[in-house]
């Protein structure tokens, strides 16, 4: 836990710089003032250089909830942004938002900083286990520093389940607003799936003329929590499914 006295120690030697929203570059000292400053809204601080036969392949994903793209520079932070959408927690964020110079003379460049549905701020780092090293744990350390004098919360993410983004890669096209269904096809959905049956016959029950129709809906509905199924197993038309109480407005704003 930060002390009072560490606190002051940060906030008079380290700094964040970013480039806000109309291009002009900004640099202020670590403190609680910064928690004001629309990051959310940075263009990326710097963005890596991309060549033939690179592994890490740069991106652009979208996010349902703030309707634009997102850059990303591997599929690893593509992966996060789809599992952060689907989530749902979301409602605005940006990529390589700011470059935090600590009082060692080192730096660095968090990967994503999001504005929650709550109002909290999330500095996020995504970091595969597997380079989880000691350099990288003591840059996260001093990152938690930082973000606890500001006010920001700091998440470190790593790989996601496999067989989630497939799920939520199949999953994705039916999050926008135009899957959701109307009134009566809901009712109807909520129906069939008040008591657990699988994907294929909840579909037909659903809509037994037009059972691709409900297919639709009900992957948005999975999508948006008011279906829920196993993600950690491949769904198919024989996966169970049911219905859920949510009383919260869809996140897709329909």
């Amino acid at each position: 836990m930060t002390t009072a006295s560490s606190s002051a120690a940060v906030t008079a030697a380290e700094s964040v710089a970013w480039i806000g929203f109309d291009g002009v570059e900004h640099s202020r000292p670590v403190s609680a003032d910064l928690i004001h400053e629309p990051f959310h809204r940075a263009f990326p601080c710097r963005s890596g250089v991309q060549y033939q036969n690179r592994l890490n392949r740069h991106s652009r994903q979208y996010i349902a909830s703030q309707g634009t793209h997102v850059w990303c520079e591997s599929a690893l932070e593509a992966e996060t942004l789809l599992w952060l959408d689907f989530v749902g927690e979301i409602r605005q964020i940006a990529s390589q938002p700011m470059k935090i110079a600590f009082a060692d003379g080192s730096t660095h460049f968090p990967d994503f900083f999001a504005v929650l549905r709550n109002g909290d701020q999330v500095v996020y780092d995504v970091k595969p286990s597997e380079r989880m090293t000691a350099v990288a744990l003591e840059q996260f350390s001093k990152t938690v520093e930082v973000c606890a004098v500001v006010g920001w919360r700091h998440a470190v993410i790593h790989e996601v389940h496999p067989v989630k983004i497939r799920n939520l890669e199949w999953l994705r096209a039916a999050r926008h607003s135009r899957y959701h269904p109307g009134t009566d096809e809901l009712s109807r959905l909520a129906l069939a799936f008040a008591t657990p049956r699988s994907f294929r016959d909840g579909a037909l029950a659903a809509d037994l003329r037009r059972p691709y129709l409900a297919a639709a809906h009900m992957r948005h509905l999975l999508w948006h929590g008011y279906l829920r199924t196993d993600f950690e197993s491949n769904i198919t038309e024989s996966s169970t499914v049911e219905s859920v109480n949510k009383e919260k407005p869809c996140n897709c704003g329909a």
